[in-house]
């Protein structure tokens, strides 16, 4: 590997502080970063490189606790730079310029760890100054855009100056470790595979559960509602992991042509079907973590958002190709639930497997359980399990895209959220209140009872 600059673009912000040079830190530690490496971070803020090192050095003993390491940060820091950088401005970018020339010796990996809205100002610079060579890569955060159209918009933003080859969109799902066991629990050991499909496998139920409530994210939640802010993003990752064919390798192209198969099989939901299967809700005044939360409504009151988010999704998916055929899929999301967690439930047909159900617990705690006995753990109490970040820069640094979503993925998501937006709005769906503290609302239960099914709650 040749030598690499990585450029963080919000280099003082909060992401790259407390998510970025963490990950970059181990990355360090764990000699994953090419000698000679160096790391550049930009801002508007004016501020002296050896205190932007020790704020660094700050943020990393205060996020990583027992971890971290002073001696080891010391060197790490080394590798810092900052820069003062106005984004808009043509002629504050001559020292970045000069700072990487000359752009072909070195690899570049750039992250955007500012506002979708300043994407399409860096792009044109980066491109307006040269400084997008072919060994340079785009490291964006998504959700990009806020339907097929504004995502069509990005993209354009995006390939203006670099090509999809070089674009690394990070879900920071994908970077969880369990996640990443997904692929290999299927497809590796063939004990599970046979059985992995419509002739043995009765539903599938796939849930995240928060315990917060909006925490200062009000208008945004608000206008996107928790369909767009998480299902089309976090939920549709799991999906496709848990439903995709094998691919004839586990590289890159292979496993993404295989995930854009899956959402684009998902059955349309339209006004004829919409109250069959799906249900929104926004959580009242309740209980969360022992302690009395207001709803939903009264949170967001000084806020100005006009309060017609949903803070609940509960959807019934089917996939219409030869595996999956008449299987339902089962998404749940939410705010203020009973639990913070994240756990699919693979539910068998009684009559035709030995197994009841398969639990795949992906976070607080990492297992794989066969009913209820479990088969795999994937950290003992003293490992360190790296961070999602941590394994997606990684990635980046050794040209990996297998866990980054491609765009006509994202397009195809997109496609199918969009459609259960125009089918609800068209058919007035009912919005369901659910108290906080609680699993959601009652219709939630209705319906995957419609089906003779229910929500796994062991």
């Amino acid at each position: 590997m040749s030598a690499l600059d990585i450029v963080i673009f919000g280099g003082s912000g909060d992401l790259a502080l407390r998510k970025l040079m963490p990950a970059l830190y181990f990355l360090y530690g764990q000699k994953k970063l090419p000698e000679n490496s160096r790391i550049l971070a930009l801002s508007r803020a004016g501020i002296n490189q050896d205190d932007f090192r020790t704020e660094v050095l700050e943020k990393l003993r205060f996020f990583l606790g027992s971890a971290y390491a002073g001696a080891g940060a010391g060197d790490f820091v080394q590798l810092i730079g900052y820069m003062s950088l106005d984004i808009s401005d043509s002629s504050s970018w001559d020292g970045l310029a000069e700072y990487l020339a000359p752009v072909e010796d070195r690899e570049i990996i750039y992250y955007m760890a500012v506002p979708p809205t300043l994407f399409g100002t860096v792009c044109e610079q980066l491109d307006r100054a040269k400084l997008n060579p072919a060994s340079s890569r785009l490291v964006v955060e998504k959700p990009l855009g806020e339907d097929e159209q504004s995502a069509e918009q990005v993209n354009k933003i995006l390939s203006a100056g670099f090509r999809e080859s070089q674009i690394y969109r990070i879900d920071h799902y994908l970077g969880k470790q369990a996640i990443q066991n997904l692929l290999p629990f299927r497809f590796e050991g063939g004990m599970i595979e046979g059985k992995w499909n419509r002739d043995y496998i009765r539903d599938i139920q796939i849930t995240v559960a928060e315990t917060v409530g909006v925490e200062g994210r009000a208008a945004f939640l608000d206008r996107a509602g928790i369909l767009r802010d998480m299902i089309q993003n976090h939920l549709m990752q799991i999906l496709c992991f848990i439903a995709m064919d094998r691919p004839t390798e586990l590289v890159a192209d292979e496993v993404r042509d295989e995930k854009v198969k899956i959402v684009r099989a998902l059955c349309p939901v339209a006004g004829d079907n919409i109250r069959d299967h799906v249900v929104r809700a926004q959580y009242v005044a309740g209980e969360s973590d022992g302690m009395s939360v207001p709803g939903y409504l009264e949170e967001i009151r000084e806020t100005g958002a006009e309060g017609t988010g949903e803070t609940f999704a509960a959807v019934k998916v089917m996939i219409d190709n030869d595996r999956w055929r008449g299987v339902p899929f089962y998404l749940r999301t939410g705010k203020r639930l009973a639990g913070r967690f994240v756990r699919i439930v693979v539910e068998f047909d009684p009559g035709k497997s030995d197994t009841e159900r398969v639990i795949i617990d992906i976070q607080p705690d990492m297992s794989i359980r066969f009913d209820d006995r479990e088969i795999a753990g994937f950290a003992g109490d003293d490992v360190r399990i790296p961070d999602a970040y941590e394994k997606l820069l990684g990635d980046v640094i050794a040209g990996n895209q297998a866990y980054f979503v491609r765009h006509d993925e994202i397009i195809a998501s997109w496609k199918w959220i969009d459609g259960i937006r125009r089918a609800w709005d068209a058919a007035g769906l009912e919005m369901h209140s659910y108290p906080a503290g609680s699993m959601g609302p009652s219709a939630s239960d209705d319906l995957l009872a419609a089906s003779g099914h229910k929500w796994y709650e062991g």
